[in-house]
Order: C-alpha cells, then structure tokens, then sequence
C-alpha cells in the first residue's frame, strides 16, 4: 500500500510543478504579447506545451521509478502519468479562469480580435465579403462563450480526455518490468 501512496503523492507533485510550469510558460507568452493566432502559431504553440509537458513529465516519473527500485507496471505507469497531467490541467485551467475573471478580463477578446483581423486578412480575395462577415460573426459566438465556466468546464473535460490518451502512450514507453532471469538465485528451471 506504501508504494500506492508514494505513486498519487509523487503523480500529485509532478503534477503541481507541471502546471506551474504551464502557468509560466503562459505568462511569458502574456507578458511578450505572443497570441495563438492564425493557422500556424496555435499548432506550434500546442506543440511546444506538449513537448515541454511531456519532458518534465518524464524527467520525474523516471526518478520515481528509480526510488522505487526501477521497475513499474503498466498500471502504475499510466496511472502515474494520468494524475500528474490531470492535475496539471485542472490546476492551469483554475489559474487561466482566476486570471481572465481578475487581471485581464479583456484577454479572449483581444486574442479573438487578433484572429479576426488575420482571418480578414486571410481571407480576402478568396471568400465574398458576405462569406468573410459570417466567418467573423462566428468568432464572435465563439468570444461570447469564452471564459465562461460551462466553457472552462468543456475545456478541462477534453483536456482530461486527451492527457488520458497521452498518459496511455507514455505508461506503454515507461513501464518497466524486471528481467525474467534476473534474479540468479538458483534453482531447477
């Protein structure tokens, strides 16, 4: 059961200095005024999260494993990975929900006015001017429900479902099992 509480206790504090992480990785993009906008920047923004998640990630389920001997499940494994990104997520989406309620309530707009003016940009000459106002019409149904907390909710759902996904492939590379005949204690074979 000791090994049990190590993994949550351990899952818990990767999970807390992820999200940190994330919430620093956010005020550097707020604070440089870099915006997910357009077609390219939100993928490689994504991208670049990702990759910066999944190496602390890790780094810190490879020195659990470590303390505790070197080997782990599957099971324990994804779990593992499952509760640190879980908890990554909820602990990013309660700061991003506190910051745009209480810093900068003027955060999502900003961010769809920017993709606004890209997509005006973008699109000119390839859609009518009717197509293009009803494009932007849409980006401002879909400002009107950002920040709410049924959209923050959503949001944390399917970033849960996705960190489970991701949490199934990274226990499949870091579950480690002893080798069968590593334990050379004699005996009829």
């Amino acid at each position: 059961m000791e090994t049990k509480n190590s993994l949550f206790i351990s899952a818990l504090k990767s999970g807390l200095i992820i999200g940190v992480v994330s919430i620093v990785v956010f005020l550097i993009m707020y604070v440089g005024d870099i915006k997910p906008v357009g077609i390219l920047m939100p993928i490689l923004l994504l991208l670049v999260s990702l990759a910066i998640t999944i190496v602390i990630l890790v780094i810190l389920f490879k020195k659990y494993r470590t303390m505790i001997g070197g080997y782990i499940s599957f099971r324990d494994a994804f779990l593992y990975a499952f509760i640190a990104f879980s908890v990554s997520v909820i602990l990013y989406q309660l700061f991003n929900y506190m910051f745009i309620q209480i810093v900068d309530p003027e955060y999502n707009k900003a961010i769809m006015e920017a993709q606004k003016t890209w997509m005006e940009s973008y699109l000119a000459g390839k859609m009518s001017d009717d197509q293009i106002a009803e494009q932007l019409d849409k980006l401002d149904e879909q400002a009107a429900k950002m920040g709410t907390i049924s959209a923050v909710l959503k949001s944390t759902a399917w970033s849960i479902v996705v960190s489970g996904i991701i949490a199934l492939i990274v226990g499949a590379i870091m579950k480690k099992k002893p080798d069968m005949f590593e334990n050379n204690t004699g005996g009829v074979i």
